[in-house]
C-alpha cells in the first residue's frame, strides 16, 4: 500500500469530509511522486508560502507541522495574523508543553474552555488528557475517552482527521500501558507504527513498544529497541540514542540476566547490571550513595539487599506516586526472585 492510501479517510469517513484542504491535496500527491521524506519536505514548504483562508486550512498547516516535528516552522504560523485564535491558543499550549510539562493549574483551565468548531474542540479534548499524563494521571483518558471519540466523527477535514486519529492512537497506548493492560496498548502501538509518521514519533513508539515488552519477552523487548536505536541513528536524534543506549538497553538487558558486554554510564543502569550478575556488594556501593531514590532505584537497593520490606514500597510508590501500574510490577518481579531463591536454599 503506498503512502498516500495511507492518509486517505476510509469510505465510510470519507462521507463527512466535506472540507479537502489544499495542503491535504498536495501531500497526497506527493506523496505519490516522492519518498515520503521528500514528500513531507515539500509539504512543509507549502504551508510555508500560502496564506489559508478557511479554518480547516489552517489547522491541515498547524497539525502537519506540529505532528511532523516541524516545530520552528509551526512558532511562525502561530505568530500569523492570518490564523484564527482560538486555533493557535491551542498550539501554543503544545509548543510550550515541548519545554515543561502542563501543571494543574493549566489542565483545569483547559476543563474550563469551550470550543464550537469540531475539529478545534477534537484538538482541545487530546489536548487535556496530554495534561493529565503530565500529572501521571492516566486513567484521565477514561474521562474524555466518549468525547475525543465522538468529537473525531465530526471532523470534515482529512489530514486533520488523519493525525487527530494518530492522536487518538498514541494516548489510547499510553493509557493501557501505564494501567497495565499491555495487550491493548500494542493493538494501538502497531496501529499507530504503520501510520506515515515522523521519525521522532517512530522511534518514540517503537521505544515504548520495547519496554512493554519487558516481562514477558526478551527477544521482543530486546529487538524494539534495537529498532528504535535504528531509527534515531539513521536521523541523528542525539536525545533518544542517549536513551535507549544507556538506559533502556543496559535495563531490559539486566531485567532479563543478558548482561554479557552489556554496560551504562548511568549509575542506577550500573547497578542494576551488577543485580543481574549477583554483584550485589556493587550495587549498594551506587546506590547507597544516591539522595532521594526514585522508585526504580528504590527497586533496585532493595534487590541488592534482599529487603522485601523496601520492595514492597517501591510497588507502592509506582502506583500512588507514578500511577504506573506497569512498572509496579517492576519490584514485585524482583520480590519474586528473592522468595524463589530463598525456597531453593531450604
Amino acid at each position: 500500500m503506498g503512502c498516500q492510501n495511507l492518509i486517505e479517510p476510509s469510505p465510510i469517513m470519507e462521507i463527512q469530509m466535506k472540507e479537502i484542504s489544499s495542503v491535504y491535496q498536495k501531500y497526497h500527491k506527493l506523496l505519490k511522486l516522492y519518498t515520503k521524506v521528500q514528500a513531507t519536505q515539500l509539504t512543509q514548504e507549502y504551508c510555508l508560502s500560502s496564506s489559508p483562508l478557511s479554518i480547516e486550512e489552517q489547522l491541515a498547516r498547524l497539525e502537519f507541522l506540529y505532528m511532523n516535528d516541524y516545530h520552528k516552522e509551526l512558532k511562525a504560523l502561530v505568530h500569523s495574523p492570518h490564523y484564527s485564535y482560538e486555533a493557535v491558543s491551542l498550539y501554543h499550549v503544545l509548543i510550550a508543553r515541548k519545554v515543561r510539562l502542563l501543571t494543574f493549574e493549566e489542565l483545569r483551565w483547559l476543563e474550563a474552555l469551550t470550543y464550537r468548531h469540531p475539529s478545534i474542540q477534537c484538538l482541545h479534548y487530546f489536548i487535556i488528557v496530554y495534561a493529565y499524563y503530565d500529572l501521571k494521571q492516566y486513567e484521565g483518558f477514561e474521562k474524555y475517552i466518549e468525547l475525543c471519540q465522538q468529537a473525531l466523527y465530526k471532523v470534515n477535514e482529512p489530514l486533520f482527521h488523519y493525525y487527530m486519529k494518530l492522536r487518538f492512537d498514541e494516548v489510547s497506548f499510553h493509557h493501557y500501558w501505564k494501567t497495565n493492560r499491555t495487550i491493548l496498548a500494542r493493538k494501538y502501538a502497531y496501529k499507530f507504527i504503520n501510520k506515515v509518521i515522523s521519525p521522532i514519533q517512530l522511534c518514540k513508539m517503537y521505544h515504548h513498544l520495547a519496554l512493554s515488552h519487558l516481562y514477558d519477552d526478551f527477544e521482543a523487548s530486546y529487538d524494539y529497541a534495537k529498532k528504535a536505536l535504528s531509527i534515531a541513528e539513521n536521523n541523528n536524534l542525539a536525545a533518544a540514542m542517549t536513551s535507549i543506549r544507556n538506559h533502556t538497553i543496559p535495563f531490559i538487558c539486566a531485567f532479563h540476566r543478558r548482561t554479557d558486554n552489556i554496560t551504562s554510564p548511568d549509575p542506577t543502569e550500573s547497578a542494576h547490571i551488577a543485580i543481574a550478575e549477583n554483584n550485589y556488594s556493587a550495587a549498594m556501593e551506587i546506590l547507597c550513595t544516591l539522595d532521594h531514590l526514585t522508585p526504580f532505584q528504590e527497586t533496585y537497593l532493595g534487590a541488592a539487599r534482599l529487603d522485601k520490606d523496601m520492595l514492597l514500597h517501591a510497588h507502592y510508590r509506582f502506583k500512588w506516586e507514578l500511577n504506573d501500574f506497569f512498572f509496579a510490577r517492576l519490584p514485585l518481579e524482583y520480590l519474586n526472585r528473592i522468595t524463589i531463591n530463598m525456597e531453593d536454599e531450604t
